[in-house]
């Protein structure tokens, strides 16, 4: 059974939430944009020590854009599904029987409700199972049958990468072979306890002993202890490989990441380094340690939030810790603000979190799909050479590097920060306009082209008014009154410029497309744009045409939300 799908309304930084999941899901956003909140309300509902949280105040959403009105009732509902048909028949699911839902496929689903409400200054919670209308179902069990799916699928939240090198001491509870609540568990649990305690100082140890003397462990210790990590990841969870969509594209993963069984393999793999080993281990171990004094059943199928894991991380051992990650058979909630990392994930797992008033909304590309092509495109030339451009708020989209080289400085002198706007300046004629465009759209990200005034130029605007549905041309749209931007600017103000690049003296009377055509033979390009750059500096920041600091004007205006 997977979770699919979580519904949040009132609760923290959260008005309105609905965010769908997949056996991986990326999130990405801003900061206060609510990816917190979203993982403390699954942390809440599939706590790991099967635990009822206690709703206080402060778990009520403050509406600023209502004069920081409190609301006064919060509703988390979580949605699971079947991995395949029949599995609420599975032993651990029987108990669930009465709270099955049929959906419209043929396999059945489960709805979670967690409600609070503030009435006189006291709160009230309620736990319950819905049907498919959303109205409670008769059940006399609902509590337990709560903790019973905390169980089953408990959350284990890690919380960054800096977990991965803090080796906290064991808790004294497992020591004494405690149960945390100063209960004894029993000979039997008793020497389990100090087994598990004994496997968790051996790869302290051999941690240790990698992170301040790497040349002094050996082959041997290393697989010694990861065996030893195998015996001790086989009392906590069953590594079995969980049912997997076939329409699941695994085409980004690490080649290894599509076919190993299980994670483990990886650390004893010859061409492994240490120091990646080290962090592999420190990451399972964290893994392991993320899960609280509880003990987890053998039965359980944890849910996996790792936060933020590029912290302290080289970029290289973050590959390598990515693709540890990506082969553990589990469902897995992920959150950076890595752009490495973003791009080496399916892009249909991302999903991008963007505050509004009214609710957090959520843009992904998964329910529209790239053609392969379209995909290939957007990887190479947009994942891969910008990879942070899935992180910008507003995208300008330019023909050639010229412009790219232009609009930045242009940006500069206008006392413009692209960067700390969100604005990215892409260059779209190798990836194509269409992929940019349904990219953009989908991931929430606005954007606006310019084109030149030649053939070429003409048919990219064609496509964007193809694909306008009422959106004025203006905001999306300029084209240059010129073939393009060499012959805009030449006409504008820049001909000395041109002359002086071209060597063609002032009282030459050669045509404007021989000057600029001998301009860009005796420079390149980058160059052309950067002289263009100094003779404003030169002169005056009023030789900018106008046309070219309304385009300015109009990306960052859009960037900041505005109209």
């Amino acid at each position: 059974m997977q979770l699919k799908r979580i519904e949040i309304s009132g609760f923290r930084g959260i008005k309105r939430l609905s965010l769908s999941f997949d056996e991986l899901t990326v999130l990405i956003g801003e900061n206060a944009w609510g990816k917190s909140s979203l993982l403390d309300a699954l942390d809440i509902a599939l706590s790991p020590d099967a635990k009822f949280h206690t709703f206080h105040f402060d778990d009520f959403h403050v509406d600023y854009s209502a004069g920081h009105a409190k609301m006064n009732h919060l509703n988390i509902v979580l949605h699971w599904h079947e991995d395949y048909p029949g599995e609420h028949k599975a032993r651990r699911y029987k108990a669930f029987s009465p709270v099955w839902v049929n959906s419209q496929d043929q396999c059945k689903a489960l709805y979670y409700q967690i409600t609070s409400s503030v009435d006189d200054d006291k709160i009230t919670t309620h736990r319950r199972f819905l049907n498919k209308h959303g109205d409670p179902i008769p059940c006399d069990d609902s509590n337990k049958l709560a903790k019973q799916l905390m169980v089953l699928h408990p959350i284990v939240r890690i919380r960054d990468a800096r977990r991965l090198r803090e080796y906290r001491p064991i808790i004294e509870a497992n020591k004494n072979g405690s149960n945390g609540n100063g209960q004894s568990n029993g000979n039997g649990a008793e020497r389990r306890n100090d087994e598990n305690v004994r496997i968790q100082r051996r790869l302290d140890n051999t941690c240790r002993r990698l992170m301040t003397k790497p040349g002094h462990v050996s082959q041997a210790e290393i697989k010694s202890s990861v065996n030893a990590l195998r015996t001790l990841v086989d009392h906590y969870f069953a590594f079995t490989p969980h049912y997997r969509n076939q329409h699941f594209d695994r085409a980004h993963f690490p080649e290894r990441a599509q076919y190993a069984i299980n994670p483990l393999e990886q650390l004893t793999e010859p061409e492994t380094t240490k120091q990646s080993r080290l962090v592999l281990m420190g990451l399972l171990n964290a893994f392991i340690r993320a899960r609280g004094p509880v003990e987890l059943k053998r039965i359980s199928r944890p849910i996996m939030i790792l936060e933020d894991p590029e912290g302290r991380l080289h970029p290289t051992i973050l590959h390598q810790a990515w693709t540890f990650i990506s082969k553990m058979p589990m469902q897995k909630i992920l959150t950076t603000n890595s752009p490495d990392l973003c791009s080496v994930v399916p892009l249909e797992c991302v999903q991008k979190l963007i505050r509004q008033p009214s609710k957090t909304q959520v843009y992904s590309i998964l329910n529209h799909k790239l053609s392969r092509d379209e995909e290939r495109r957007v990887t190479f030339h947009l994942r891969v050479h910008r990879p942070s451009a899935l992180f910008a708020r507003a995208w300008l989209l330019v023909e050639g590097e010229t412009e790219v080289w232009l609009f930045n400085e242009l940006a500069r002198i206008c006392g413009y920060n692209l960067a700390a706007e969100g604005v990215q300046i892409i260059e779209f004629t190798q990836s194509g306009l269409k992929p940019l465009i349904k990219v953009a759209r989908h991931f929430g990200i606005e954007w606006h082209m310019i084109a030149d005034g030649d053939m070429a130029g003409k048919k990219y605007a064609d496509t964007v008014r193809n694909i306008l549905d009422n959106e004025a041309e203006r905001h999306r749209l300029t084209i240059l009154p010129k073939r393009d931007i060499e012959h805009f600017l030449f006409f504008n103000g820049f001909e000395p410029l041109f002359r002086e690049l071209a060597n063609i003296p002032v009282e030459s009377p050669v045509t404007p497309k021989k000057i600029i055509q001998r301009a860009l033979k005796r420079h390149a390009k980058p160059d052309v744009a950067l002289a263009m750059i100094n003779f404003i500096e030169q002169e005056n920041i009023d030789n900018i045409p106008i046309l070219l600091r309304w385009i300015l004007k109009r990306i960052v205006a859009m960037s900041r939300g505005q109209s």
